[in-house]
């Protein structure tokens, strides 16, 4: 800690207090994936920056600056990771100076020719998903610009706040018979269900949930009890609500499928806190 105490221009007190805070906002996040990276402050580039360094690229992509107060850009970041897992890192600049200037993030044809992917990604983010996903060339020289603008794309959804507003990109978590455990999951969408199999009416909850990484995962919650009419829940039963947050203790992968391009894990023998 006391090694940043002089980039950040803060008391020793006060510094510890920010690494204390993102040590905090760390908990249940996950280096599996790369980091996000804060850079420092220098008298050469007088504000904080964000990066993200992916375990499968050598060099990070620069995300955003942040401002020139460290508490104030923190604060920024916590708001902009909070719908997804990655792990947040603190760093010096010296070892991002050198890609603040990637050519290969230059576009070198169309309406934002000479423009970095870093400033397009935030004006027209639907085109930086045209070039990752719909752009074809008879040049392989396009190929470094293709990897970036998809590694924009899945920035994009990380940071995105509402992400039933941007293309999914959901995979499937595990292996059938895998078990998942400590998960918190965001409920998207509950659909009533009457089990068929059970006389009267037992009105079962199918549930649709995603975790910060946007895979998405659908389970059974069982009727506690009989219902007075097939639309309705037993008042013994657990209501789901639409944009709540569960926490799943423990849970079996039952199977994978996909559904107009999007990937879902089917879970069972689910168990909430």
């Amino acid at each position: 800690m006391e090694r940043y105490d002089e980039l950040y221009r803060l008391a020793p007190e006060m510094a510890a207090r920010q690494f204390e805070r993102i040590e905090s906002f760390n908990k249940g996040r996950s280096r599996s994936n790369g980091t996000y990276v804060i850079t420092m402050a220098t008298k050469f580039r007088p504000y904080y920056a964000l990066w993200r360094a992916f375990s499968s690229r050598r060099a990070p992509v620069f995300v955003c600056t942040l401002g020139v107060v460290f508490e104030e850009a923190a604060s920024r970041v916590f708001g902009l990771l909070r719908n997804c897992n990655v792990w947040l890192d603190v760093a010096g600049s010296s070892a991002f100076e050198l890609d603040y200037a990637d050519a290969d993030e230059i576009i070198p044809f169309g309406k934002y020719k000479g423009k970095h992917l870093s400033e397009i990604f935030y004006i027209d983010p639907s085109y930086v998903y045209w070039i990752a996903n719909k752009f074809v060339s008879d040049s392989r020289k396009y190929d470094r610009l293709k990897e970036l603008a998809k590694l924009f794309t899945r920035i994009h959804f990380e940071l995105a706040v509402n992400k039933s507003r941007v293309p999914s990109a959901s995979q499937f978590v595990g292996s059938a018979g895998d078990r998942l455990k400590d998960m918190c999951l965001t409920v998207l969408n509950v659909r009533l269900q009457v089990d068929t199999y059970k006389p009267d009416f037992y009105v079962d909850q199918n549930v649709l949930v995603a975790d910060r990484d946007g895979n998405r995962f659908t389970f059974p919650v069982k009727a506690a009890a009989r219902s007075l009419a097939p639309d309705s829940l037993s008042c013994r039963s657990r209501k789901v609500e639409k944009g709540e947050t569960l926490r799943v203790k423990s849970a079996k992968v039952m199977s994978h499928y996909e559904s107009r391009g999007v990937r879902y894990t089917r879970l069972g023998y689910v168990k909430l806190e």
